[in-house]
């Protein structure tokens, strides 16, 4: 690329053209966003960095991050948000009540998936009535971003999260090696994610477990990663891998043009797996832009093996969790949308154990159902952008957007390359 004022600059996608040509075929929708949410005083040339989400556009979001922290109790040296850094006072429930009123406003037919993020949202002691009210106002699935720690260390703590109505964790995990959590977070945690699975477990929240991919410290641990969800999925119902992005803090002489790609990550997977998840499986989310995210949903069978649950159409056209001939592209967001908050359910009774893989006699109903939902799990990933590889394209498609403090819907990668505080 060339830009007359910085000069040529260049950032890897794709390592392989081929793979390139093959994932841009799939199709894409795009839903504009019902309203155009623009900061004062913005030029057409400042899109899409500089202005939320104007009629240029082409995408409703379907997740919303809402920050209600910028505290932390971790310094990892990798954190997209540079938490604990400065950190300004906490957003009140009055606030955020606000926010709840003002996305309510600016929904799609339905409400938005929420994202409670930060910062860590466990340090904040209110955190169940945030979740609460935002159920009581009409949002039907609300995430936690977490770290784990609080989830870990209190007892109940995850009961009181399930009561108030939050729907899932997505849940920091960046390897089965405590080496991989010091390289990246600057503490031994994995006992930590441990006792935060099962305390989550007994109270039936289910759980995503979600890497950050760094070059030279974790890629190696793929598959390990994997083989960690297949033995918890009981509870853990799928895992989330993110490329590490270069915004918000990093270490010093990390190089932004060493990345690791979805692409790389996608084989990663099938490799260290021994083909037990297939790279043809993986596909595009067919809302957004085809180069953010690969999605695969699959089941473990009583032998053992893996299946994909994948149809020829998601093959060839991409995941959009709808079965409708044709559907509307509306239809196909509300559909994404109830997909997110229905796939994922855990009984708290349910024991880790399998049913008997021996045992070929027919399953009754009860007992076919009870281990569908014990054994179905997602394999996806996000590729984040920052300053060194942003895509207006991608921007103007993006589905995960942060509602900003001047109640803006703001891109993600926009939001944390341009507006959040950088240690760069």
């Amino acid at each position: 690329m060339n830009c007359p004022k910085h000069g040529s600059f260049s950032s890897i996608v794709a390592e392989n053209a081929d793979d390139y040509k093959r994932w841009m075929k799939y199709r894409s929708v795009t839903v504009p966003p019902r309203q155009a949410i623009m900061r004062g005083g913005v030029t057409a040339d400042e899109c899409p960095l500089h202005c939320g989400t104007c009629d240029n556009h082409q995408m409703t979001a379907c997740c919303v991050l809402l920050d209600v922290t910028e505290r932390c109790n971790q310094h990892c040296s990798y954190c997209f948000a540079r938490a604990g850094e400065d950190a300004a006072n906490d957003p009140p429930l009055e606030t955020i009540a606000r926010w709840y009123d003002r996305l309510l406003e600016l929904g799609e037919e339905r409400t938005f998936n929420i994202q409670l993020s930060g910062g860590e949202p466990t340090v904040r002691d209110d955190l169940p009535a945030i979740i609460r009210l935002g159920r009581d106002k009409g949002f039907e699935y609300i995430q936690l971003n977490t770290n784990g720690k609080r989830l870990s260390e209190e007892d109940g703590y995850a009961q009181a999260l399930k009561a108030a109505g939050l729907s899932t964790v997505f849940l920091q995990f960046d390897g089965t090696d405590d080496a991989i959590h010091m390289a990246l977070r600057n503490e031994p945690l994995l006992c930590v994610k441990r006792a935060a699975i099962e305390h989550c477990r007994k109270a039936g929240l289910p759980v995503t477990l979600v890497p950050t991919v760094v070059e030279g410290v974790n890629e190696y641990d793929i598959g390990n990663m994997v083989d960690f969800m297949l033995s918890h999925l009981n509870v853990v119902k799928g895992i989330h891998f993110q490329p590490v992005s270069y915004f918000g803090r990093y270490p010093d002489g990390v190089r932004s043009d060493n990345r690791v790609t979805m692409f790389s990550v996608m084989r990663a997977i099938e490799e260290q797996t021994g083909g037990r998840i297939r790279g043809d499986d993986l596909v595009p989310i067919s809302t957004g832009h085809q180069l953010c995210c690969f999605c695969g949903n699959f089941l473990r069978e009583r032998d053992g093996q893996i299946s994909s649950l994948m149809g020829d159409a998601q093959r060839e056209e991409g995941i959009d969790c709808c079965c409708a001939t044709e559907p509307s592209p509306i239809e196909i967001i509300r559909k994404d949308r109830d997909f997110v908050l229905n796939k994922w359910n855990v009984d708290a009774d349910m024991p880790p154990e399998d049913i008997d893989a021996d045992n070929d006699q027919p399953l009754s109903l009860d007992e076919s159902l009870a281990y569908l939902r014990n054994n179905m799990f997602t394999i996806s990933g996000m590729a984040f952008m920052d300053a060194g590889n942003l895509d207006a394209e991608r921007l103007k498609r993006c589905r995960v957007q942060v509602f900003s403090a001047d109640e803006r819907l703001i891109p993600f990668c926009a939001y944390n390359s341009v507006y959040r505080k950088s240690s760069r």
